[in-house]
C-alpha cells in the first residue's frame, strides 16, 4: 500500500518537473520580450512626461494675451505712476481712520491700474477691479480720461508738471452714467485731488 502511494508521489513529482521544464523556454521568451520592450516603453513615458512638464512650465506671459498698444504718440508723455494721499474723513478714501494713498498707473497698452493703499493694505479703489480700466488722452481738453469698468469716467486735468488734477465738475456731471453712479450714493471725492507723477530716475 505504502509502495503504491510512493510510486504515485514519485510519478507526480516527475510529471510536475517535466511540465516546469517544458514551460521554461516560454517563460524565458516572455521575460526576454518584457526586458527588451521595457526600455523603449520607459523612454516613451519619460519623453511624454518631459513634454508635459515642458508645457506646464511655459512662462505665464506667453499664455496670456498681450494687449495691443493703443496709446497715440501725443499721449505717451502721460504714461506713468501717479499718487496722492487722501484723508479717511473723505468717504472716497474707503478707510476708517488715518489716510490712504490713491495710486493710478497709466500703462502704454492703454490699461489703467488704480488702488487705495491704507496702512499697508491694498484695496481696489471704489471696489472695482483695476485691471479692467482703460485710459485715453483728450488733446482738445488736455485731459487724461480713465474709463472705469462700470462705465463711469474720471477726468483729470494735466498741470504744467504733468501731474493729474481731478476735474470734479466733469466727473460728477459728464454723463448720465456718472450722474446715476453718484446719485446712487457712491462717494464723489470731496476735493480736486492732485496726483503727483512719480519721477523716473
Amino acid at each position: 500500500m505504502f509502495q503504491k502511494t510512493d510510486y504515485c508521489g514519485f510519478f507526480f513529482l516527475i510529471i510536475s518537473t517535466a511540465l516546469v521544464g517544458c514551460h521554461k523556454p516560454l517563460e524565458d521568451s516572455v521575460a526576454q520580450q518584457v526586458k527588451t520592450e521595457t526600455p523603449a516603453e520607459h523612454n516613451e513615458s519619460a519623453k511624454s512626461l518631459t513634454e508635459v512638464a515642458g508645457k506646464a512650465t511655459v512662462p505665464v506671459e506667453k499664455t496670456q494675451p498681450v494687449l495691443k498698444n493703443t496709446i497715440p504718440q501725443n499721449a505717451k508723455a502721460y504714461i506713468g505712476r501717479y499718487q496722492c494721499t487722501i484723508s479717511c474723513k473723505d468717504p472716497f478714501a474707503n478707510c476708517d481712520q488715518g489716510t490712504s494713498d490713491y495710486v493710478i498707473n497709466l500703462l502704454a497698452d492703454g490699461s489703467a491700474h488704480r488702488t487705495m493703499i491704507h496702512l499697508g493694505q491694498i484695496t481696489f479703489a471704489s471696489n472695482f477691479h483695476y485691471r479692467q480700466d482703460r485710459w485715453a488722452y483728450d488733446a482738445e481738453h488736455h485731459q487724461v480720461v480713465v474709463y472705469r469698468s462700470n462705465g463711469v469716467k474720471f477726468f483729470y486735468d494735466i498741470d504744467q508738471n504733468k501731474n493729474l488734477v481731478m476735474d470734479l465738475e466733469k466727473i460728477a456731471h459728464a454723463s448720465e452714467r456718472n450722474q446715476q453712479y453718484f446719485n446712487a450714493g457712491n462717494p464723489l471725492p470731496q476735493q480736486a485731488y492732485r496726483l503727483l507723477k512719480e519721477k523716473v530716475s
